[in-house]
């Protein structure tokens, strides 16, 4: 029940901290708020998992792993930006946005990763 009680602060946490960074900078460039918080959001768990490794099983960093970043990053929002620039007429944006966020993103991690075991 503990780790359920991390979880869920780390969430609340981290949605909240989503919608006020991605929020501002979508409001003038978007989607590109969106793509910056999975982005770093990648770079942040690659790098926590480098410290702690991959069973980092205490309720404070699973609280922190799934919870906080769970709650910052966002698949879902992600999809359904690059469907609205699709509708929009704006495809080839939308291909782009979908090939930095998975090419820049698993670098983000595997970058994060290494600095994290270092």
């Amino acid at each position: 029940m503990v780790t359920v009680v991390w979880v869920a602060l780390g969430g609340a946490v981290g949605s909240v901290a989503r919608y006020l960074l991605s929020g501002g900078i979508n409001d003038r460039f978007h989607p590109w708020g969106t793509v910056f918080i999975n982005i770093a959001g990648s770079f942040v768990l690659g790098y926590l998992i480098g410290k702690w490794g991959w069973e980092a099983s205490a309720p404070q960093r699973i609280g922190v792993t799934a919870g906080l970043l769970g709650g910052f990053t966002t698949f879902s929002t992600f999809s359904l930006d690059v469907v609205k620039l699709w509708e929009d007429g704006s495809g080839l944006l939308g291909l782009v946005v979908v090939a930095v966020s998975i090419v820049v993103g698993l670098a983000a991690a595997v970058s994060g990763l290494v600095l994290g075991r270092t």
